[in-house]
């Protein structure tokens, strides 16, 4: 498996593949999309937004997962989403960013298990009636 950050061509044949994932790409200066290919196929992707914590820190940044997806579920669970996560890891220390973050709707029991595995911290998002619509997830750098 080889694991590169994608170019325009790059974005242009996930798109090509998947165009319902348009909306949930990051690139440019603010972000990055991750492609993980086996034989030149597209088997996973992650799309990632740098920016500044929304909290009095004085301008420190995290690296935000928006998207995660091993698109070939033949390789599901081998691996392949905890090295993607790894290297957003690296790419976040590299870049001198605080943490790593994501979100996860609450029914989604295999992203709970990636962020488990990989060592985030699972912050459940309780609303005023008792209900969890999903969870934060955090990796401190």
């Amino acid at each position: 498996m080889i694991i590169q950050k994608a170019d325009e061509q790059a974005i242009n044949k996930l798109l090509a593949k998947y165009p319902g994932v348009r909306p949930v790409l990051c690139a440019g200066e603010s972000g990055y999309t991750l492609i993980a290919y086996e034989n030149e196929k597209i088997i996973a992707f992650a799309s990632v937004f740098k920016r500044e914590i929304p909290a009095p820190l004085k301008g420190k940044t995290e690296e935000f997962i928006n998207v995660i997806d091993v698109v070939d579920i033949t390789f599901r669970n081998k691996g392949v989403g905890s090295a993607l996560v790894n290297e957003v890891k690296k790419s976040a220390n590299d870049s001198g960013s605080m943490q790593v973050r994501a979100y996860c709707d609450i029914s989604n029991e295999a992203s709970h298990a990636l962020w488990e595995k990989n060592n985030f911290g699972i912050s459940p998002v309780k609303h005023t009636d008792g209900t969890i619509s999903g969870s934060f997830v955090t990796y401190r750098i």
